[in-house]
């Protein structure tokens, strides 16, 4: 972990656009900010939740793992996002890991802070429960996607969702996956093996429709992606 000396917290991030000026002061004086290391562990399920996460660069993964080793969780968070969401004013403990899948620069504050400045604010409330049900709708819409018998297809809507949630256009009209997505990520939220979805992503690239080298993932035919829910 590295100390950052210029803490921009609130700088580019969307989540606090309702903020007034002292409250947004308020919040850059109690924030700090790091750089850490790609692997480096922020919290693990089960800790206490004290903190809330300002993430300002990189990619950062969310897992829980049951006590048999299996993964049965998994989200990502990108550039200019606030995590964890849910469980505002009520949770004591968080319930996911998060790690830092890339080399990331996050800046954070007390809960008891975050908490107590957005409390008495109506407008930022608001935003926060529309984020909030914003996440809802895309984790039934990954329940959706992810319960059809065929392994091919689930794997197929996992990219589709990847695509939708990390993915930026680029100049030729293809999406740009710009974070590395482990294989082993891809299969366990296909909820197949790591051959299957190696084997299913080797056929689309035969097809012509994706890219995956060095772990960075480009679309090249993004509409063959999209999913039936949009």
């Amino acid at each position: 972990m590295t100390v950052l000396q210029e803490n921009e917290t609130l700088k580019g991030c969307p989540y606090f656009s309702h903020l007034s000026e002292e409250e947004a002061a308020c919040i850059q004086k109690n924030s700090y900010c790091r750089a850490y290391k790609k692997g480096q562990v922020l919290f693990d399920a089960g800790d206490e939740r004290n903190r809330m996460f300002i993430l300002k660069k990189g990619l950062v993964k969310f897992e829980k793992i049951d006590q048999t080793g299996t993964l049965f969780y998994l989200n990502f968070v990108k550039d200019n996002a606030v995590f964890p969401l849910t469980g505002l004013f009520t949770d004591e403990n968080y319930h996911f890991s998060a790690i830092a899948m890339t080399d990331i620069e996050v800046c954070y504050l007390s809960k008891k802070i975050f908490e107590k400045v957005i409390q008495g604010n109506n407008q930022q409330l608001l935003f926060y429960f529309n984020q909030v049900s914003l996440c809802l709708k895309k984790h039934v819409l990954k329940i959706e996607s992810c319960v059809t018998s065929s392994a091919s297809e689930r794997v197929k809507n996992t990219l589709a969702i990847l695509m939708n949630e990390l993915g930026e256009k680029n100049y030729f009209n293809q999406v740009v996956v710009p974070y590395p997505i482990l294989m082993n990520d891809i299969s366990h939220s296909s909820g197949t093996t790591r051959e299957t979805a190696s084997l299913v992503i080797k056929k689309l690239i035969k097809k012509k429709k994706i890219q995956y080298l060095h772990k960075e993932l480009i679309f090249f035919d993004p509409a063959y992606f999209a999913l039936d829910h949009d």
